[in-house]
C-alpha cells in the first residue's frame, strides 16, 4: 500500500513533469498539431488536477476514508 508522502512525491514529480512539457510546448512545439491535443488533452488537464490534489491533499484523503452515514433503525 502507498502512504500518503509517496502519493504526494509521485504527484509532485509529475506535476513537475508535466510542466516542463508545457514549457516545452510553449517555446518550440506550439506549432505540432499532435503536440498541441496531447497539451490541450491530457497535461494541462492532468496539471490541475494533481495541483489541486497538493493543495487540497488532507481534505481529499478525509474526504475519502469518511464512512457512509449508517441508516438508523427505525422505531415503530
Amino acid at each position: 500500500m502507498v502512504n500518503q508522502a509517496q502519493v504526494r512525491t509521485i504527484l509532485r514529480w509529475g506535476h513537475i513533469a508535466a510542466g516542463i512539457f508545457m514549457v516545452g510546448y510553449v517555446y518550440k512545439f506550439h506549432a505540432d498539431a499532435n503536440a498541441t491535443k496531447v497539451a490541450q488533452l491530457v497535461v494541462v488537464p492532468a496539471i490541475a488536477a494533481s495541483g489541486l490534489w497538493l493543495w487540497q491533499q488532507g481534505r481529499i484523503a478525509r474526504w475519502m476514508r469518511r464512512t457512509p452515514p449508517q441508516p438508523s433503525a427505525r422505531r415503530a
